[in-house]
């Protein structure tokens, strides 16, 4: 039996995998609505909406909570989150996981990991960081891993536009930095394991935006597409080498090549 009792807040793509890889004795997981799945530790919960939180007394009180919050930012209402975190932080808390954006880094060209100082250069980017701050005020122990754009099985970023033969905007020089959906469940867990705050989790490897959407055509059958946006900034590169070296963590899934080809064949 786990030593906690597991929450993920905000059960999607990347809360479906962490699920599968959790004790299923002690894992709870959200929906805002309607349930999604036949279980007992399903519950009905909208950060939004305080009427709803009660729901959270569903969860096992007799064990420390591991806590994996996960809602995209366009589904916070940022007046309410600090008074949902302050009625979660009331719980027996050992570990609480945000999960948040590479974005917050900025769009400059350079080379960044989870020591790197953060360039506030977008709405985006600054909704995402002030989630971020908000956690870190309202939450004791809590720590935050920016993820780099996921993918995996029934995702796979560019697959639907080369399909319907339509062009990518935006820079085709640009990185794209990306991590395999099950690498990115794998790393969540080890950060309850460890003290790490702030960690980024991609699979170390960026690639120019032109040379992904080449090869993706190319496993469909396709002809490359031609990109159709400005040349703006090159963008960040993600490095994963510190968040290794102190959570133990290292991704299965680093050739994104070799992994979005089987994706696409299976």
């Amino acid at each position: 039996m786990s030593k906690y009792s597991h929450l993920i807040i905000g059960c999607g793509y990347l809360g479906k995998s962490l699920l599968s890889k959790l004790p299923t004795d002690a894992c709870w997981f959200t929906n805002r609505r309607h349930p999604q799945h036949n279980s007992e530790y399903q519950i009905i919960l909208d950060v939004n909406n305080s009427e709803t939180w009660t729901a959270l007394d569903t969860v096992d009180p007799t064990r420390k909570w591991a806590v994996y919050f996960m809602l995209p930012p366009s589904q916070i209402d940022i007046e309410q989150f600090p008074v949902f975190l302050k009625r979660l932080s009331n719980y027996p808390l050992e570990k609480a996981i945000l999960v948040s954006s590479t974005v917050v880094y900025g769009q400059q060209e350079r080379e960044v990991d989870g020591d790197s100082e953060v360039l506030i250069d977008s709405d985006r980017a600054e909704r995402q960081y002030q989630i971020e701050q908000c956690w870190f005020e309202t939450i004791s122990g809590s720590c935050i891993v920016r993820m780099a754009g996921l993918y995996g099985p029934g995702r796979i970023i560019g697959r639907k536009l080369i399909l319907e033969n339509r062009s990518p905007g935006g820079n085709p020089e640009a990185w794209l930095n990306l991590i395999h959906i099950n690498d990115a469940a794998s790393l969540l867990c080890c950060m309850v394991e460890n003290s790490a705050t702030i960690e980024l989790g991609c699979d170390g490897h960026p690639i120019k935006r032109r040379d992904y959407y080449k090869h993706i055509a190319s496993v469909l059958g396709k002809p490359a597409p031609v990109f159709d946006g400005d040349n703006d900034a090159n963008g960040r590169r993600c490095n994963n080498k510190v968040t290794m070296e102190r959570t133990g963590w290292s991704p299965e899934y680093e050739d994104v090549y070799l992994s979005t080809t089987q994706l696409l064949r299976d």
